[in-house]
């Protein structure tokens, strides 16, 4: 109600302010002047203008002519004011998206338990949900090395616990390190990364000795149990029950559109990341195939509105000829 009278004040103001120009229909072209004179007044005139030339284009026939003989160019005028006034669409759009949140309650639910499902998924088939690494202390090797010197190795202990059952083999990264020792500089605390495969099977758990890579700064703290050194570990691969688990193969399980939320909820995605795209992709193809965006919901049920305001000119501006 409140849309028509902005459409009936917008009419009243801007007719009867003007003369026989937009009174008259727009099957006949106005006048240089006439043109001038309105626009003087109005300058978005203009692009009623244009659109009621492109019209004539499509215009091509007696019974077309009859059907639009009706339209002024101040009717056509002010119905484009107000389909294209905040006043109207600010209140109308609104009202559409929420329409639009409540009759897709029940899709959001089913998506919103669907990515859960998968993400329960990716946690359970982790490569660390299937194994554990931790260290275990060190043991000192008195050796000769190639210039017949006594040197002394040091071996790092570490445990590995098959966390679901029989691990078939693993492959992890390891390193050991200090964020801060008592006048040490930086280049003396920087971590080494060490690489180990473990190509036998662990049942329950088992101890392997390593020789890790690592600074003699960090090797004398080791060996002295120092607490400011910290173990810290990358599982890469985890071969259980005859199937690899990595980040990799797991990825390529998920439906890509749920990898694609997953990983712009974890801070991975570009910066203009869309997660309502994903969504609706996800909605669209596992649990709604008739499921259509907020936005093409705003735009139909919009312009349905727009028809009611006057049809004879909503058909005008939509017209492209006859078929």
């Amino acid at each position: 109600m409140w849309a028509r009278l902005i459409f009936a004040i917008l009419s009243v103001s801007f007719i009867t302010g003007c003369t026989s120009p937009l009174k008259k229909s727009v099957l006949h072209p106005l006048k240089a002047r006439e043109i001038d004179r309105v626009v003087g007044k109005d300058k978005s005139f203009l692009t009623t203008y244009s659109i009621v030339e492109e019209k004539w284009n499509h215009i091509s026939t007696h019974q077309d002519s009859a059907r639009w003989k009706d339209i002024t160019y101040g009717r056509l005028h002010t119905y484009l004011q107000t389909i294209n006034s905040n006043e109207l669409n600010s209140p109308l759009f609104s009202k559409l998206r929420q329409k639009w949140e409540e009759l897709n309650t029940r899709n959001n639910i089913a998506a919103d338990e669907y990515i859960a499902k998968w993400k329960m998924h990716m946690a359970s088939n982790s490569p660390d949900s299937l194994a554990q690494v931790s260290f275990s202390g060190v043991e000192l090797e008195i050796v000769r090395n190639r210039k017949k010197e006594i040197d002394t190795l040091v071996k790092a202990r570490i445990r590995i616990n098959a966390l679901k059952g029989k691990i078939d083999s693993l492959s992890f990264s390891y390193s050991f390190v200090a964020d801060s020792i008592s006048g040490a500089d930086s280049s003396e605390l920087a971590p080494a990364v060490n690489t180990y495969s473990h190509r036998r099977a662990v049942n329950d758990s088992a101890v392997i000795k390593v020789f890790p890579g690592v600074h003699p700064l960090l090797r004398q703290l080791l060996v002295a149990g120092d607490t400011a050194v910290k173990f810290n570990y990358s599982l890469k691969s985890v071969y259980f029950q005859g199937k690899l688990h990595n980040a990799d193969s797991l990825k390529k399980e998920v439906p890509a559109p749920v990898l694609a939320l997953i990983e712009g909820e974890s801070g991975a995605a570009s910066p203009d990341f869309d997660a309502n795209h994903y969504r609706e992709q996800i909605i669209r193809g596992e649990i709604d195939p008739g499921f259509i965006s907020q936005s093409a919901y705003v735009k139909i049920n919009a312009e349905q509105y727009y028809r009611q305001l006057d049809s004879l000119v909503f058909s005008y501006i939509n017209y492209r000829g006859a078929l």
